[in-house]
C-alpha cells in the first residue's frame, strides 16, 4: 500500500457527493490512507455560477483539510515548534550538502511521518504548504499527492510516497558508497488495482533500507529487529491510519471541533467559515461511518484505537523505551507521526487516559525536541 495523501485513504478515499452545497464530486484528501501520501480534493463537475463553484471549492478545501486525518493535529505548539526547526536546521546548512524541499499538507499523517522522521535526524529541511484544492504549488509534478520530497544532493531529484521518502533518505545518510539518484532507483513505481478495481501505484521495497553488509550490522546489529521494524512500518501505513478519521469524527461535536480548528487557523470570511466548518464537519460526520463500515472497526470506534495504542506498546515491552532500543527506530517514528495528528482532540485524550502508550509518547516528543543538531553522521558506520 501507498503512503502518502492524496485524497487520501487517511480520511475516506471514498468517492463522494455534497448535494447540500450544490454537487461537487468529492475525490481527494480521502483517497489513500493505507497509502503513504495525501491526495487532495477534486471539486467534480458543475457550472453554475461562481457562488456555488466558490461555496464546493471551500468545502473541499475543508475537507481535504479535515480529510487527511490529520486535520486537526497541526495543533498550534507542535507544528510551529517543527517548523522553527526545520527553518534553524536549514540555516545551518553547509555547502554542498543535502537539501530538502517537503511539499505537504502540514494535517497530513504521512507528511507528519516525514516530518518526525526528519527532525529527529537532525536533516534540515524547507516546507511548502499546498493548497489542498487548486494544488498550484505542485503544478511541476505529475504524481498529484503529498508528501512530495524535492532533494538536491548535485541535482535534483522527486521522490513520492512518506515511506519511500523515509527509507530512501535514511539510506542515503548512513551509506557513502551510493549516490541520492541511486538509492531512488531502488524504489521503482509500480501499478497496481486495488481492492476496488481502482489503479494506483506502489512502491517495491519501501520498507527496506538499501545496504551494504557492513551497513546493515551497523544498523541492525540483530537480524530481528529489521524486520520487527519493517513489520510496524507497515502496520503504522496498514492500519493504524484507518483509525484516525472514525475517531475524530466519531460524533457530531468531534467533527465540529475538528473543524472549527480548521477555520480558527484559515483565512476565511464568515459565510466562507459557516460553509467551511459546518457543512465539512457533518459531511465527514457521515464519511466516518462509511469508514468504519469498510475497515470493520467496532461500532465504539474508540476500542480500535484503544487496542492499537495498547498493542503498540506490548510489541515495545517493558525492557526498552522505544521499539529501537535506547533510540526511536523507524517503527517508533511512524507510529509517532501518525498518532500526533490528533493532538488537541478528544479522541487523542481519550487515548492517553485509556491506555499505556503515555510514556512512550512524551519520550518520542522529547527524543524529537532534543534533536536540534545534525545527528545523523552518528548512523555511518566506520570503514
Amino acid at each position: 500500500m501507498a503512503a502518502a495523501c492524496s485524497g487520501w485513504r487517511c480520511l475516506g478515499l471514498l468517492p463522494w457527493r455534497l448535494r447540500a452545497a450544490g454537487q461537487a464530486a468529492g475525490v481527494g484528501l480521502l483517497r489513500a490512507q493505507s497509502r503513504g501520501y495525501c491526495i487532495p480534493f477534486g471539486t467534480g463537475r458543475y457550472a453554475r455560477g461562481r457562488a456555488r463553484k466558490g461555496s464546493r471549492m471551500l468545502v473541499g478545501a475543508a475537507f481535504a483539510l479535515g480529510g487527511t486525518f490529520g486535520l486537526f493535529q497541526t495543533l498550534q505548539y507542535p507544528l510551529k515548534a517543527q517548523e522553527h526547526l526545520a527553518e534553524q536546521q536549514a540555516a545551518k546548512l553547509p555547502a554542498g550538502s543535502l537539501q530538502l524541499t517537503l511539499y505537504q499538507y502540514k494535517t497530513c499523517p504521512f507528511c507528519s511521518k516525514v516530518r518526525a522522521f526528519l527532525d529527529y535526524h537532525g536533516v534540515p529541511y524547507e516546507i511548502v504548504e499546498v493548497n489542498p484544492v487548486m494544488r498550484k504549488e505542485i503544478k511541476f509534478s505529475s504524481y498529484r499527492k503529498v508528501p512530495i520530497l524535492l532533494a538536491n544532493a548535485g541535482n535534483t531529484l522527486q521522490l513520492n510516497d512518506s515511506s519511500v521518502i523515509i527509507s530512501a533518505i535514511k539510506t542515503y545518510l548512513i551509506s557513502r558508497k551510493k549516490s541520492l539518484e541511486e538509492i531512488v532507483s531502488f524504489y521503482p513505481p509500480m501499478k497496481a488495482v486495488n481492492e476496488r478495481g481502482k489503479e494506483v501505484t506502489e512502491y517495491g521495497n519501501k520498507y527496506w533500507l538499501m545496504l551494504d553488509e557492513m551497513e546493515t550490522q551497523h544498523v541492525y546489529p540483530i537480524k530481528e529487529t529489521r524486520v520487527e521494524e519493517m513489520k510496524w512500518r507497515k502496520w503504522a501505513d496498514d492500519w493504524l491510519v484507518h483509525l484516525i478519521s472514525p475517531n475524530v469524527y466519531r460524533t457530531p461535536r468531534e467533527a465540529l471541533a475538528s473543524f472549527n480548528y480548521i477555520v480558527h487557523e484559515g483565512k476565511f470570511g464568515t459565510v466562507e467559515g459557516f460553509f467551511a466548518k459546518y457543512m465539512g464537519a457533518v459531511a465527514m460526520f457521515f464519511i466516518s461511518k462509511r469508514l468504519k463500515s469498510r475497515h470493520h472497526l467496532q461500532d465504539n470506534v474508540r476500542e480500535d484505537l484503544y487496542k492499537a495504542a495498547n498493542d503498540w506498546v506490548k510489541a515495545i515491552g517493558k525492557h526498552r523505551p522505544f521499539m529501537g532500543g535506547s533510540q526511536p527506530n523507524l517503527a517508533d517514528l511512524a507510529v509517532y507521526g501518525v498518532l500526533r495528528v490528533m493532538e488537541g482532540l478528544e479522541a487523542y485524550d481519550d487515548m492517553m487516559t485509556h491506555t499505556k502508550i503515555q510514556p512512550w509518547y512524551h519520550r518520542m516528543e522529547k527524543a524529537i525536541g532534543e534533536a536540534d543538531v545534525p545527528n545523523w553522521q552518528l548512523l555511518q558506520p566506520p570503514y
